[in-house]
């Protein structure tokens, strides 16, 4: 193939989408980052149109090369517009104060977490006192909707149609996390939506727990859900309700106290 027609081939959506491809992996290898050679490699492009889409990236902020070891990483351009996307809404302001206050009454991590498409997405977190990381890592961080309580609790509350097609379409990504199945969690959904949490003690990571709650405003679907995860050992059934009730009392305010879509209504109310 010559260099033109494969210019040619790499415009338009489709060199959108390449570009989205090099974030996307660069999101996946994390501090290591990747040479401009392994990121054309990953997105089965020429290295002269790959070192186009590479120079854009880099001109707008989005992705950063260390002159060092002359590998890309994702830039703090990126980071920003995360936090703004992250808030569009006022979603995340509204919330952290309720993660602030669950940290420090319960002493464990406190995630905010909700649904991007087919993963779910650490939206906010807050540390305890006792401090444990999750499989989605920093804010930003996601994994496939279903995987953990968090996601779990999201999935119980949407239409069967929608969830089933997502369960469907993530079955061949739950094998990873400690031989998970769509048919595991597909049967979890009525026992969390009749008790209102979904709850595990260990099954996805040995030695943790962890317990979400979904976040569900009047007249509207599930928005998102709250986490706390923790080590099982500070897990026992009487401190399990007391959790999920510290967990209702915030998330019941919240629900009352905002609809994320109001806040891009008063928005354009103001212009």
């Amino acid at each position: 193939m010559s260099e033109e027609n494969d210019t040619e081939k790499a415009t338009g959506t489709q060199l959108l989408d390449r570009a989205v491809a090099i974030l996307k992996f660069l999101g996946d290898v994390g501090s290591q980052g990747a040479k401009a050679s392994e990121l054309a490699e990953a997105v089965d492009l020429k290295a002269s149109t790959a070192h186009r889409i590479i120079a854009g990236l880099e001109r707008h902020g989005l992705i950063e090369r260390e002159r060092a070891t002359k590998r890309y990483r994702l830039g703090l351009s990126l980071f920003a517009l995360g936090a703004q996307a992250a808030d569009g809404t006022g979603f995340r302001r509204v919330c952290h104060p309720a993660l602030l206050r669950l940290a420090a009454e319960t002493g464990d991590t406190v995630f905010l977490m909700a649904r991007s498409g087919f993963n779910t997405v650490c939206v906010d977190r807050q540390e305890g006192s006792y401090m444990i990381d999750s499989l989605t890592g920093q804010i930003g961080g996601q994994i496939p909707l279903g995987v953990g309580p968090a996601g779990q609790a999201i999935l119980a509350y949407l239409p069967a149609e929608e969830a089933n097609v997502i369960l469907e379409m993530n079955a061949p990504l739950y094998g990873k996390f400690n031989r998970l199945s769509a048919d595991e969690i597909n049967g979890r959904l009525p026992e969390i939506r009749k008790q209102g949490y979904a709850f595990d003690h260990g099954r996805l990571v040995e030695g943790i727990s962890a317990i979400a709650v979904p976040i569900l405003p009047q007249g509207r679907d599930v928005v998102g859900s709250i986490a706390i995860n923790m080590t099982s050992a500070r897990l026992d059934p009487e401190r399990l309700g007391e959790i999920v009730e510290s967990l209702r009392r915030e998330i019941h305010e919240i629900e009352r106290s905002i609809n994320p879509l109001d806040f891009v209504e008063k928005r354009q109310l103001q212009r």
